[in-house]
């Protein structure tokens, strides 16, 4: 039996929890995983929703015209890198690109709770497959992805995902395409995230599975895609305070959504955006408490640019999200979604984010939260085959239902270097605060990592 087990009623940082649980790490979470180029938020996605939305007019048009790249207008990402680049595995009309990743972490916080402070050391596996298609018009396209995580000293907090995903676009002619992503997923949500069952002492496991198809028409000035998803959360048991299994059907959800996207370009480098969507949440509940909900949103604005090294995107909107169970609070507020990117070198890209939006009520005694954030990045290219990236972010959540407010502050510094076509190397530092209203919620977090990443 590992420590976490043996003294869970000291230890875990939800035994003696307030109603309202660590739902304000979202933010913290959120905001991270953006810095790292990776965000899972149950909330209204306003943008493309993970399907294909480019056309053949769209490739010829960006082929012909779009000749800033050539000039070094390019971000520190987009910068070629054929060079340290694997070359994959030639299959037919498919070209296969395996690899193979392990990182090891240090965390001084692992429950993500100063009440409760424990450091751990962790070992992440993940090992990967993807299959690019190289049809002549059309692209189909599948990955597998796994991870496995093992703690040194908690190892009650072990576990292991895997995802299989499908991108397919369907080209029937130049102005339109059709689209189809899958996919299906096993995930597990560790103990003090935002959306975990306070009463739990281990990984709840999650599977997660989702269809999206879509219709774009992008041809000329005016372009959109119109949308529609289902996606389902299937939650698992997993043992409590009490050494017996916790029942997590009450959080079993599923989620209906259409959406519509439209563009008008009318001057070159000056685009008018909107977006919309609808959705509904069929929540199983408890019997007696439930989470159904409508929800609905709304942006509109402008994305230009002031020169080829400075461009803008600026989006404002009403957001509305209305629950069936009078015990909920509804939640209506103006929402925003803000982005500027800055190239003064051909080495230097600087990116500021700022967006309000309404995230899903999560847990049981959770209304749902208006979560703010602000964020910037500075990626700095030290060669062509080593890059350093800072990133510092600001949030704030402020929930719904209940008297409390969590401010989130988070820092983070990476190193990516890349031996050569084979061979990756990272390394990272991340230093979080959370300053909750509730003091139960307050947190500092740090965080180091070094990973290696073999790549075909």
């Amino acid at each position: 039996m590992s420590p976490a087990v043996a003294s869970a009623g000291r230890r875990l940082p939800f035994s003696h929890a307030p109603h309202s649980h660590l739902a304000g790490l979202r933010v913290t979470i959120a905001v991270t995983a953006s810095l790292t180029f990776a965000i899972h938020a149950h909330a209204l996605d306003l943008g493309d929703g993970g399907i294909i939305t480019e056309t053949i007019a769209t490739r010829d048009r960006l082929r012909d015209y779009d000749d800033a790249k050539t000039y070094g207008a390019q971000s520190v990402t987009e910068r070629v890198r054929a060079h340290v680049q694997p070359e994959g595995v030639r299959a037919g009309n498919y070209t296969i690109f395996p690899s193979l990743s392990e990182t090891v972490t240090f965390d001084d916080n692992i429950f993500r709770s100063d009440r409760y402070k424990q450091s751990d050391i962790r070992f992440e596996t993940a090992p990967s497959v993807q299959f690019k298609s190289a049809l002549p018009r059309h692209i189909f396209d599948m990955s597998l992805d796994g991870k496995i995580v093992n703690h040194l000293e908690h190892t009650d907090q072990d576990y292991a995902n895997i995802r299989g995903k499908l991108d397919s676009a369907l080209h029937f002619d130049h102005a339109h395409t059709l689209s189809l992503s899958v996919l299906s997923m096993i995930d597990h949500q560790e103990p003090g995230e935002f959306i975990t069952d306070k009463t739990t002492i281990e990984p709840v496991q999650v599977a997660n599975h989702r269809v999206a198809a879509g219709i774009t028409r992008d041809v000329g000035r005016l372009y959109g895609t119109l949308m529609a998803s289902a996606e389902r959360w299937d939650f698992s048991d997993a043992r409590g305070l009490g050494g017996g299994k916790v029942d997590q059907d009450y959080r079993d959800t599923d989620e209906f959504a259409a959406s519509l996207r439209v563009g008008y370009r009318f001057s070159p480098g000056f685009e008018l955006i909107a977006r919309a969507r609808a959705l509904v949440d069929d929540n199983r509940g408890d019997g007696t408490f439930d989470r159904d909900a409508k929800g609905y949103e709304a942006l509109a604005g402008l994305s230009f640019e002031t020169g080829p090294l400075l461009r803008w995107q600026i989006l404002g909107g009403y957001g509305i999200r209305d629950y069936k169970s009078d015990a909920l609070d509804d939640i209506a507020t103006g929402i925003m979604e803000g982005r500027v990117q800055w190239l003064p070198t051909e080495f230097l890209t600087l990116t500021g984010k700022v967006s309000r939006h309404i995230a899903a009520a999560d847990t049981y005694d959770d209304d749902g939260r208006v979560e703010t954030r602000i964020s910037g990045q500075v990626e700095y290219e030290i060669r062509n085959d080593m890059v350093l990236k800072f990133g510092l972010a600001y949030s704030t959540a402020e929930f719904s239902g209940v008297a409390r407010e969590d401010v989130n502050l988070t820092g983070r510094l990476g190193l990516e270097y890349y031996l050569n076509k084979n061979w990756m190397f990272t390394m990272s530092y991340e230093h979080a605060v959370r300053d909750s209203t509730d003091p139960a919620y307050d947190m500092t977090r740090n965080v180091v990592s070094v990973g290696a990443k073999l790549r075909f």
